[in-house]
């Protein structure tokens, strides 16, 4: 079954991300010019999607498990990992207001044999 999203990349959150990335990279010994650099292209880029297990057990949805805190993604213990798909060979250049839209389809199949299958595709919608 696919479902399409659009997701909106903030501006605010960018510049914290970036900041951040830039005083990891400082504090694992990057020279300053260095770090600034790399922070700044990683920061304003988009290469793949976090994604965060969540299994939902009852057909009401009153029963799930969350490997983060649902529905903001806050941390919290699980010894589930962040699912990183990579979506592109090289990073796309990303600003505040631009759009992400993706397509996800999902199908559990009916062979319990079977794996399910996951396919994600999507686009930078650039908004300046």
């Amino acid at each position: 079954k696919a479902r399409d999203y659009v997701f909106t990349v903030d501006g605010e959150r960018v510049k914290d991300n970036t900041f951040t990335f830039f005083d990891e990279l400082k504090r694992n010994r990057l020279g300053k010019a260095e770090a600034e650099r790399v922070a700044l292209a990683t920061g304003s880029s988009f290469t793949g999607m976090a994604m965060w297990p969540r299994l939902i057990l009852d057909a009401e949805e009153k029963i799930d498990v969350n490997s983060r805190s649902f529905p903001s993604g806050g941390h919290q213990r699980s010894h589930w990992q962040t699912v990183l798909p990579i979506m592109c060979d090289l990073p796309v250049p990303v600003k505040g207001g631009d759009e992400i839209a993706v397509t996800m389809n999902f199908d559990a199949g009916s062979d319990i044999k079977s794996p399910p299958s996951y396919r994600i595709s999507g686009n930078v919608i650039s908004r300046s």
